[in-house]
């Protein structure tokens, strides 16, 4: 056999078991979030972390931690978002991407950030990019208003700027490095989020865009009178993302590639149903967040999602064993409690994969993954 030919079998093979995992079993996380610190240097009111309490600050995992417990996570892995806080506050954010880049199979690392630190992602995508020119690195960056606007929403001075700069780096960074502009649309936005979507992609160039809606989580809670409008301003933008996507104004992910193309037909689905949604929150599908997906705080603390208040355990009890705590009792109970109860909400990063997983939605996903290229 061909090296070719063998290379075609090696990812049949992997694509035969990922399937299986997604359709079937559900027994290892597809995708996970690393909450790599909770430190940050903005304040935005819609954030879920509590500032005032000191325990939000300490207890980060160590690099020999994360060495570890990045060996035990599963043969079906595919990406790691690192976020925070702002995850390059860390000093030490670029080990922490090459343990994971090093350690699994996965296809992509997911970077969250407010953008304010240019110089620390030029490093970083300095020191990476040529060492795993395999792997993607993709960048989401935050900016929900134009100008003085956007610091006094994130409380940065220059943050627009600062972030529009570190956009720019990953545009210009080559094929393996990706950047995105992400609108999280709020009570502090909801009047300008369209005129703020139409500006930077006319005036600014740029080209990948999605949109998040505020959630009730954490210490931050929406005001009612304001939801209406929030839920109409979400509406708006991301129908004006899906139509650009189509048209070609946005490139969005690249449809070259798999991962490209199935991420762009699942925002668009999962832009429905949030809108739907928002309002009037209703079970619409099994979620598998606790399943196929989980997320780890910056002290090893792993629960399904932001939102559950339902803690699977800390990995500093169980050795760094990810896949021992995944297998754990109070884990099974957690996913027990999430099917039994039909538990619903408007988490993106939950929805990804209850997508991927819902047989509703399968043809569309399929007829994405259909397409040549991987």
């Amino acid at each position: 056999m061909t090296s070719s030919l063998k290379d075609k079998a090696a990812r049949a093979a992997d694509l035969a078991s990922f399937a299986k995992n997604i359709y079937l079993t559900r027994a290892h996380p597809v995708s996970f979030v690393h909450f790599v610190t909770n430190r940050c240097n903005a304040r935005c009111d819609f954030c879920f972390i509590d500032f005032d309490d000191p325990a939000t600050r300490v207890g980060e995992l160590t690099l020999d931690e994360i060495d570890k417990l990045s060996r035990t996570l599963g043969p079906n892995l595919k990406n790691v978002n690192l976020t925070g806080g702002e995850p390059f506050a860390r000093k030490d954010m670029t080990e922490i991407a090459r343990l994971y880049l090093r350690n699994t199979d996965v296809e992509s690392l997911f970077i969250t950030t407010n953008g304010s630190l240019p110089d620390r992602i030029q490093s970083f995508i300095t020191d990476l990019q040529s060492e795993f020119p395999d792997r993607k690195l993709i960048f989401s960056f935050s900016i929900d208003a134009l100008g003085r606007k956007h610091d006094e929403i994130r409380k940065i001075d220059g943050l627009f700027e600062s972030c529009l700069e570190s956009f720019r780096i990953t545009r210009n960074s080559g094929p393996n490095v990706f950047g995105n502009i992400s609108i999280t649309v709020s009570a502090d936005n909801r009047d300008e989020a369209v005129d703020t979507y139409e500006t930077l992609v006319r005036d600014h160039g740029v080209d990948a865009m999605t949109a998040v809606v505020v959630r009730d989580a954490g210490v931050y809670k929406t005001p009612e009178p304001v939801k209406q409008g929030i839920q109409a301003a979400y509406a708006d933008v991301t129908e004006r993302i899906v139509r650009d996507l189509k048209s070609g104004r946005l490139a969005g992910y690249n449809e070259d590639t798999l991962q490209g193309r199935l991420m762009n037909r699942k925002n668009e689905i999962m832009y429905d149903v949030i809108k739907n949604m928002y309002l009037a929150p209703e079970y619409i599908s099994p979620c598998h967040a606790g399943s196929l997906f989980g997320i780890m705080a910056h002290n090893g603390d792993v629960h399904p999602c932001e939102i559950l208040d339902k803690p699977m355990g800390n990995l500093r009890d169980w050795n760094l064993d990810w896949t021992a705590l995944w297998n754990g009792s109070a884990a099974q109970e957690t996913r027990s409690f999430i099917r039994d109860s039909k538990c619903h909400c408007t988490y993106e990063c939950a929805w990804s994969f209850n997508i991927l997983a819902n047989y509703r939605y399968l043809p569309r996903m399929a007829a994405a993954g259909l397409k040549t290229g991987f």
